[in-house]
């Protein structure tokens, strides 16, 4: 069997600054449309300004993040967004799944305002 290539994309609406959106399941559903049975999945965020997180979806953990940012940006100490998330992630698939820790969700954190954002997904396999 060879590798093969598939690409897909997910749409998500920030509602505000230092907003999270979980785009977990958009990435699943992707990988289940490529019916690779291994391999890996690659989610790219194109802005600087909306970078991608993997942690866990708890509201204390989110709000200590929005903290340390505007604590960072109160001091001007955060020169390249980049800083804080990545552009970019990659996960394995197994069995023809996304692997994800137990916690784990893949979040789009925006730090500029209000937008809807255009997530690319890139799955290699076979």
């Amino acid at each position: 069997m060879s590798m093969m290539t598939f690409e897909a994309s997910c749409l998500a609406r920030t509602e505000d600054l230092y907003d999270f959106v979980d785009i977990t399941d958009d990435v699943r559903s992707a990988v289940a449309g490529a019916g690779v049975d291994g391999g890996r999945a690659t989610v790219f965020s194109p802005s600087d300004l909306c970078p991608l997180l993997v942690n866990e979806r708890e509201s204390g953990l989110l709000k200590d993040i929005r903290r340390a940012v505007d604590r960072v940006t109160a001091h001007g100490q955060l020169h390249a967004p980049s800083t804080i998330g990545s552009k970019s992630v990659v996960f394995p698939i197994i069995q023809g799944e996304l692997r994800l820790g137990t916690w784990q969700r893949i979040l789009l954190f925006e730090l500029e305002k209000p937008s809807d954002r255009k997530v690319l997904i890139q799955i290699v396999g076979e």
